[in-house]
């Protein structure tokens, strides 16, 4: 039985806000990268340039074929089914980057409560992050990104790669752990962070409770 994979980058990458107008109203999107191999991230886990390519391009064609788009739940479920109820965000656009090992793309909020809780907050100035939510099995890493730097930061935890076979199951939306007057949004951990980090982190869950 595969493994549910919960992954969010650090904030070197940004997610742009943008309005567009969508059926003659103005419509809140947002663009960026959401996932990026052959880096050692914040979950100490390892995308093999090959085994993320296999699952972008898999999960653009399924899109192309089915005529439905990738899309986000608001927040990550704790299994790898699809909640009709949750879903946030669709992308229109995903695109994989092969110079740069990157999947990139636009999200757009659904007509949903969840949509308008997510573009609400982007509007109101909190930051909106992605995640993705995949499945597959990890192994032990001991490639050449494996420095002592990396070995000093895991303090201790293990380092894996993810095996080929991966599959996204969505792109979710979640919380980053501050608020700003500008919406210009950064892609965070929020799995198996150092714990000096996870005590300033919060989730998108408890940052709509805090404000309403």
């Amino acid at each position: 039985m595969e493994d549910l994979i919960n992954e969010e980058f650090t904030d070197e990458f940004s997610i742009l806000a943008e309005e567009e107008i969508r059926d003659g109203k103005k419509q809140i999107c947002f663009r960026g990268v959401l996932s990026e191999a052959d880096k050692i991230n914040r979950n100490l886990r390892v995308y093999p340039k090959q085994v993320l390519r296999e699952a972008c391009l898999a999960a653009i064609e399924a899109a192309k074929t089915s005529g439905q788009p990738v899309f986000g739940e608001l927040e990550h479920a704790s299994d790898p089914k699809v909640h009709l109820e949750r879903i946030a965000v669709t992308f229109p656009e995903l695109n994989w980057n092969e110079e740069a090992g990157r999947l990139e793309g636009k999200a757009i909020p659904t007509l949903t409560e969840a949509g308008k809780t997510v573009e609400g907050l982007a509007k109101s100035g909190f930051k909106i992050c992605f995640s993705t939510r995949c499945s597959g099995k990890v192994k032990p890493y001991n490639g050449p990104l494996l420095t002592e730097d990396v070995r000093a930061r895991s303090k201790g935890r293990p380092i894996v790669e993810v095996c080929p076979g991966l599959k996204i199951i969505s792109i979710d939306v979640v919380g980053s752990p501050s608020c700003q007057a500008a919406v210009s949004d950064t892609v965070y951990e929020s799995e198996m962070l150092s714990e000096d980090v996870n005590s300033k982190s919060r989730t998108l869950k408890s940052i709509i409770e805090e404000s309403f």
